[in-house]
């Protein structure tokens, strides 16, 4: 499909994961297999490049034109291979296990590479950003948002590494209880509020946890993700538990679920905003 003289450029990642791509030039058909990945080639100045996204890349704007795919966790290879993509982003923990190796099966075959990577750290977000503008001929721009990402990280932690701790519950989801743990990226952006997340000894990504838990526990803000007409009931939900702290001095807070569940540029960028909400409970 592809005929071009090859070279290798290698790029290291922190995460763990190699980057390894096989470009003489920049890529020019993207296809991303993640929300969160369609917003960073984006991010990356690369966006006029993609060929094919999963359901619910919703931003920017301009992402709901896109070709789609398949979701994060059904892909159509067959549709994937019809849009001749030189270059895909894969989601290592998010695209299913099956999807990503016949993918892998496929690249010597077909002509394109497929760059797994996973975000582990707030810091990968920049990084990645910065990674797929080398790989997309878009270096300027890219450099540019990951020096403005790293900059925000850094002031944010600066300005709230000596502030009083804030515990903290997170809600996910509600039956079951769904939270983030302590390897997740909203426990990592929780923390460099100054505050804690109450259930930072779950191992896992996310956890089940029960209310009389979080009762025990008993944080003093309260975040809940979700979609805005979930968060109304949840609310009424929690305000019968006037034994929490976070309950008895209103410290509730309804967010943005496409802002805080997602490790993109919008996520650090909403970071002050979250920040300045648990500084509430701390006066």
């Amino acid at each position: 499909m592809f005929s071009k003289p090859f070279i290798t450029l290698f790029f290291a990642v922190t995460t763990g994961f190699g980057f390894s791509a096989t470009y003489a030039e920049p890529a020019q058909r993207i296809i991303s297999l993640a929300p969160h990945l369609t917003e960073m080639v984006y991010s990356a100045g690369a966006g006029d490049k993609l060929v094919g996204v999963v359901n619910y890349s919703d931003f920017p704007e301009d992402a709901l034109s896109k070709p789609i795919v398949g979701s994060y966790n059904a892909i159509n290879i067959e549709r994937i291979i019809e849009l001749q993509p030189d270059l895909i982003f894969s989601w290592q923990s998010g695209n299913r296990l099956q999807d990503n190796q016949r993918l892998q099966d496929l690249q010597q075959q077909l002509g394109f590479t497929v760059i797994e990577s996973e975000v582990k750290k707030l810091s990968d977000i920049p990084r990645l950003i910065k990674q797929i503008g080398q790989l997309a001929g878009t270096e300027t721009i890219a450099q540019k948002q990951a020096e403005e990402l790293q900059e925000k990280l850094a002031d944010i932690k600066a300005n709230y590494a000596d502030r009083q701790p804030v515990s903290v519950f997170y809600q996910i989801w509600n039956k079951p209880l769904i939270t983030p743990g302590k390897n997740q990226f909203i426990t990592q952006g929780i923390e460099l509020c100054g505050a804690q997340n109450i259930f930072n000894d779950i191992g896992s990504l996310t956890g089940q946890v029960a209310v009389e838990t979080v009762l025990l526990r008993n944080p003093q803000v309260l975040l809940l993700g979700g979609r805005k007409e979930m968060q109304r009931e949840w609310i009424k939900s929690w305000q019968t538990y006037k034994q929490i702290t976070a309950v008895a001095n209103k410290q509730i807070f309804m967010l943005n679920n496409d802002l805080y569940q997602r490790p993109t540029a919008r996520f650090i960028n909403a970071l002050p905003a979250l920040c300045q909400q648990i500084d509430q409970a701390r006066r």
